[in-house]
């Protein structure tokens, strides 16, 4: 598919075109755009916040002079890609190797964990994922939680993008009907 990205392009451009009236045509276009570009922004803010949770894992890890900080911190920002749960499978994981070594630490590292999952998944993910697909905060979690519970992983993964697409459409139709009134938005 992205090899041959630009001639599906092409085809998917005329389709619309013999299809719909230029109005219609030229409307589905830019809402192909603005999905094309939210998902790419999608992908760009998880990979951000896998860095910024296996860092600041990593980072708590050397404070707290826990073994394995490394790789530990490597397979939890990689499982973070996965959206909410999929660090808990790193620290799972993380937490047997540290097992084999001192189970007291194998604890502290899962309380430690268990309270940046809650800064991370409470605070900087809807940020910095939200910003990147330029959906709020609270839009990010319900979002989240919505597709989830709806859809599972694939909800979870997909619903964000897709409500950020929503979200845009609902404010570009609220603010043209504002406009046509002679109100400001």
């Amino acid at each position: 598919l992205l090899a041959q990205k630009e001639t599906l392009t092409g085809q998917a451009k005329k389709v619309v075109r013999a299809l719909f009236s230029e109005k219609w045509a030229h409307w589905i276009t830019d809402v192909a755009r603005m999905t094309n570009r939210t998902f790419s922004n999608f992908v760009t803010g998880q990979l951000t916040e896998a860095v910024i949770l296996g860092t600041l894992c990593f980072l708590g890890m050397l404070i707290f002079r826990l073994p394995y900080a490394g790789v530990i911190s490597v397979l939890v920002g990689f499982t973070a890609l996965i959206p909410i749960f999929g660090a808990f499978i790193g620290v799972g994981i993380g937490a047997f190797l540290i097992l084999l070594v001192s189970p007291i630490k194998a604890l502290w590292f899962i309380l430690f964990f268990v309270i940046l999952q809650q800064l991370e998944g409470n605070l900087i993910y809807p940020r910095v994922v939200g910003k990147s697909v330029g959906l709020p905060g609270i839009w990010v979690l319900a979002a989240v939680t919505v597709g989830g519970n709806a859809f599972g992983l694939a909800g979870m993964l997909l619903a964000v993008p897709l409500c950020s697409v929503l979200y845009t459409l609902a404010r570009q139709g609220v603010n043209a009907r504002l406009a046509r009134k002679g109100l400001s938005s």
